[in-house]
């Protein structure tokens, strides 16, 4: 299975991170990133991890490096290359099959992802608020999702 896309990551934290790569030559030592960032290195762990699956960044033992994509970033092009790099990524990859051109209620959705061991928590109601937070926060924000609040139903945007 894909490796899935960390929880507790914002995009305007990867776009910190991105920033601070990109002021510093493209390339850096994570020690470098978490004192100029004043990130603990395990709260970091999860934004590089987030940087990584979207294409942003390579590591190469401690060393981040931006691929040509994240050299590229621009804060006018960010919300659409997070959405180009979320459709490759869990649970966003399957949310976007499960969907095709339906509205989907969130129960649906979130049984579909489970079947498919698209899992974040074992327990069901955490991993479905977990999951709804994360596709909320990611998929909503980057334009690659729609949630219906009062209908509790999902589709692609």
């Amino acid at each position: 299975m894909d490796d899935l896309f960390p929880l507790n990551t914002g995009i305007s934290r990867v776009r910190g991170i991105i920033s601070l790569v990109k002021q510093n030559n493209g390339h850096m030592e994570m020690s470098e990133l978490a004192e100029e960032s004043e990130e603990d290195i395990d709260d970091l762990l999860p934004l590089i991890e987030a940087c990584k699956l979207l294409g942003f960044v390579n590591v190469d033992e401690s060393e981040l490096r931006l691929t040509e994509k994240g050299a590229q970033l621009t804060f006018s092009n960010f919300s659409k290359s997070i959405k180009a790099g979320l459709v490759n990524v869990e649970p966003f990859k399957s949310t976007v099959k499960i969907l095709g051109n339906k509205e989907i209620p969130s129960q649906e959705l979130f049984s579909k992802l489970k079947s498919r061991s698209i899992v974040v928590h074992g327990e069901e109601l955490t991993n479905e608020a977990l999951l709804k937070k994360l596709l909320i926060r990611w998929g909503v924000r980057a334009g690659l999702l729609r949630y219906n609040v009062e209908e509790d139903t999902w589709k692609k945007a």
